[in-house]
Order: structure tokens, then C-alpha cells, then sequence
């Protein structure tokens, strides 16, 4: 019979692995939540489950949870910094006159749906 222990150890991490993975799909999607891309906060999560898992030595799921956090979060803020420069770019006077008045109200229609959620 198996020990509790490692049977724990076993599930936090596989929860690591699967955030992490999580975590990278998330930040593939268009739309981020709250101002923060979502593979952010589960990129954390996943790291946090591979360190809990980690009493008495890392393991290889441990270790891949902690891979594909790290990758999550940098996508993540990546795709933060990406929007932050867009919405910069768009108070510029020269960028805006090489949008046609109709791309320029879809994307201020975005951007109140972004900011209103």
C-alpha cells in the first residue's frame, strides 16, 4: 500500500502540471478578464501547487509545473503589455488618422467593453 504522503504529493503535483497548462491556453485567448490576462493569477496557482508538492525533494511533474507556470505568466504579461501599448498608441493623433472613422469606433467600442468589465 502506498503512502498518504506520496499519494498528496502526487496530486499537488498534477494540479501544478495542469494549471501550468492552464495557464498557457488561457493566455492564447483574445480576451483577458479584470485587466489581468487570466494565465497570470493560474500560472502562480501552479507554481504554488508544485512547491507545495515539493516537501522532500522536487520531482519531474513538479518540475514541469513550475515550467509551465513560468511560461504562463511570462505569456501572460506579455499579452498585458501588448494591450497596454495599443491603448497608448491610440491617443496618438498620427496613428488614429491612418484608421478609417469606422475601425476607429469598433475599436473604441472595444476598448469600453474592456474597461467596463
Amino acid at each position: 500500500m502506498k503512502n498518504t504522503e506520496d499519494i498528496a504529493k502526487k496530486r499537488w503535483e498534477n494540479r501544478a502540471v495542469v494549471f501550468g497548462i492552464v495557464s498557457i491556453l488561457s493566455n492564447m485567448c483574445a480576451l483577458p478578464t479584470s485587466g489581468v490576462p487570466m494565465g497570470i493569477p493560474i500560472g502562480i496557482f501552479s507554481i504554488a501547487f508544485a512547491i507545495i508538492s515539493a516537501k522532500g525533494g522536487i520531482r519531474g511533474r513538479a518540475i514541469a509545473g513550475i515550467i509551465t507556470g513560468m511560461i504562463g505568466i511570462m505569456m501572460g504579461l506579455i499579452v498585458y503589455a501588448m494591450i497596454l501599448f495599443v491603448v497608448v498608441q491610440l491617443k496618438d493623433q498620427r496613428i488614429l488618422s491612418q484608421f478609417k472613422p469606422e475601425q476607429i469606433k469598433i475599436i473604441q467600442d472595444y476598448i469600453q467593453l474592456y474597461i467596463a468589465h
